[in-house]
């Protein structure tokens, strides 16, 4: 297990930093009473940043993560004014933390087939 940042791989760091801004982002739901978002930010971002401690775990993470942020993208959209809906530019973030997630999800996957590949004796 690594204890430090600098010893996390390049998506492991990402994962890490996009944790980090979704509690961020959860906060600021909090103090603009937005309790729904809010909650949805606050969790995934605080799963998210501790699945960063491994690759496997991030991988699975970012999978999910993408997924949750997609249909969250999408609700917003389809339905102006509902629970989902966090504004054209809070639905653009979605969108973009859908893909980010997604990003982090085949980083990782290919961190950890390098790994594989590196291990293998020659």
């Amino acid at each position: 297990m690594v204890t430090s940042p600098v010893g996390l791989a390049w998506p492991q760091r990402a994962a890490l930093i996009l944790g980090v801004l979704l509690v961020a982002w959860g906060v600021a739901d909090l103090v603009r009473s937005e309790p729904r978002l809010a909650v949805l930010h606050l969790v995934t971002g605080v799963v998210t940043g501790v699945a960063a401690v491994r690759t496997r775990v991030a991988r699975l993470v970012g999978s999910l993560m993408g997924v949750v942020y997609l249909v969250v993208f999408a609700f917003g959209v389809s339905e102006p004014g509902g629970a989902m809906d966090a504004g054209a530019v809070g639905n653009a973030a979605h969108l973009l933390i859908g893909f980010a997630s997604v990003g982090v999800a085949e980083s990782c996957a290919w961190c950890e087939q390098r790994a594989r590949r590196a291990a293998r004796p020659h």
